[in-house]
């Protein structure tokens, strides 16, 4: 629907003064809305720049975790490994007996210690074992 034209000369200056007010209004907003414009853009800088912190923070983790497994792997370099021992996990309160006889009565399978286990194992390969 099209703006309803004025008639007279009264309607038409109240029409221009209707339009005054509103570009006056206007005017005066527009310093506050530029000024939260330049804040935003602010923030908006400040955030890229996060961004990139936080990349180059990834970059320094994921370098250092490197480094850590690698140190991890040379620590190993010289472990030996031992495997087909049967192990038996000791309860916390055999642990914490020192090996002293407690109430718990262990069987005979469970009484082989890891010393007697690799003799059993290692005997055979001829292998000197002290312990």
């Amino acid at each position: 629907m099209p703006p309803k034209r004025a008639t007279s000369k009264v309607e038409m200056e109240n029409e221009m003064e209707d339009i005054r007010k509103s570009l006056n209004h206007m005017s005066e907003e527009l310093p506050k809305v530029t000024q939260q414009l330049a804040k935003l853009m602010g923030l908006f800088e400040e955030v890229r720049q996060l961004k990139e912190l936080i990349k180059e923070k990834d970059k320094t983790i994921n370098e250092l975790e490197k480094r850590i497994d690698q140190l991890e792997q040379y620590t190993r370099m010289d472990d030996v490994i031992i495997t087909g021992l049967r192990v038996k996990p000791r309860s916390y309160a055999k642990a914490a007996a020192g090996g002293r006889n407690i109430s718990e009565d262990a069987d005979t399978e469970d009484q082989l210690s890891l010393e007697t286990q690799k003799g059993q194992t290692y005997g055979p390969y001829c292998l000197s074992l002290e312990w």
